[in-house]
């Protein structure tokens, strides 16, 4: 005879097929998530490094006390009294690369510049040259109209100008451009369009302001922003550039602007998944903090990375 399974031993047999399929599950599933995070956090790392090296190698070449934070309101303040209401950071770059291409030297020879024209002689600038270089580096919107010059002063140690009138120095937002000069560039000298009070041996030839902010913090329906054709968030971190403030210009994603000012410059993504963006003050260097934030797949949670670099 043929001795058949009974229902309770069937039914054992499947409460304990049951337990062991589901502990094999929940084993598959944390491997998974285990998996899952540790890529995303060496993604998140990578990321947050590539994107704190980019940042700081452009604010690196900045005229020292440019630096500001803005608010999608209109106000700012300059990076010695920032706090957190500003989420917004930009800064006057210098056209570095074409002095260590010795297209310019930097210096004024004081006793031959002229007080007379506005013209200071500075050997060695090489105007043509110059203007290659804004062509490759921004295209064949800017000349060397578009340049000005900022006396180095006391910028060199860090200070405020020397008019102690930070808010109308550089013509951020709406105010003055008392300490920046529009220029006419020439071979071996520079006609300023605005007699200075003062000169000195040091200048800085600047080309454009550069600002970093959040989707959260900035107009996300900009014409520029829909023109990246690319999915974009409260999030995203942009970069924004070739915008100047001397000529009465703001970032092309500004969400306010004053009465003469246009909104200009170009805009590219730095990042998609940034959860927090923060810049501030240490010891007369500038620090920014950088959070990037993934959700896991199959998890309700999420991973965070955060890096802060200092830039001297």
């Amino acid at each position: 005879m043929k001795q058949a399974f009974t229902l309770i031993e069937i039914i054992v047999t499947i409460i304990i097929l049951a337990i062991i399929s589901t502990g094999t599950l929940i084993s598959v599933q944390q491997l998974y998530i285990r998996v899952a995070k540790s890529k995303i956090i060496s993604n998140l790392s990578s990321d947050s490094q590539v994107i704190s090296d980019q940042i700081s190698s452009i604010l690196y070449d900045r005229v020292p006390s440019s630096v500001i934070g803005y608010s999608s309101d209109g106000n700012f303040s300059s990076i010695y009294s920032l706090n957190t209401d500003f989420k917004i950071l930009e800064w006057i770059g210098t056209l570095e690369e074409a002095m260590k291409a010795v297209y310019y030297s930097g210096f004024v020879d004081i006793d031959k510049s002229q007080k007379e024209t506005n013209t200071i002689i500075s050997f060695d600038i090489n105007s043509s040259a110059i203007e290659s270089m804004l062509k490759h580096k921004f295209g064949n919107t800017i000349s060397n109209s578009d340049l000005a010059v900022i006396f180095a002063g006391t910028f060199d140690d860090g200070l405020l100008t020397s008019s102690n009138d930070f808010n109308n120095s550089f013509g951020w937002h709406g105010h003055e451009h008392n300490q920046t000069y529009n220029i006419i560039l020439h071979d071996n000298n520079i006609t300023l369009l605005e007699r200075p009070k003062e000169i000195y041996e040091k200048y800085y030839l600047i080309d454009t302001a550069y600002g970093v902010a959040r989707g959260d913090s900035i107009d996300l329906n900009a014409t520029c922003i829909k023109d990246l054709n690319q999915s974009v968030n409260e999030y995203t971190l942009f970069l924004f550039y070739n915008y100047r403030p001397w000529k009465t210009q703001t970032f092309c994603a500004d969400t306010h602007i004053f009465h003469h000012e246009t909104k200009e410059g170009n805009v590219t993504i730095l990042s998609q998944n940034v959860k927090g963006f923060q810049a501030g003050l240490i010891n007369d260097c500038i620090y920014f903090n950088l959070s990037l934030e993934k959700s896991i797949k199959g998890s309700q949670n999420s991973i965070t990375v955060s890096k802060q670099k200092v830039v001297f």
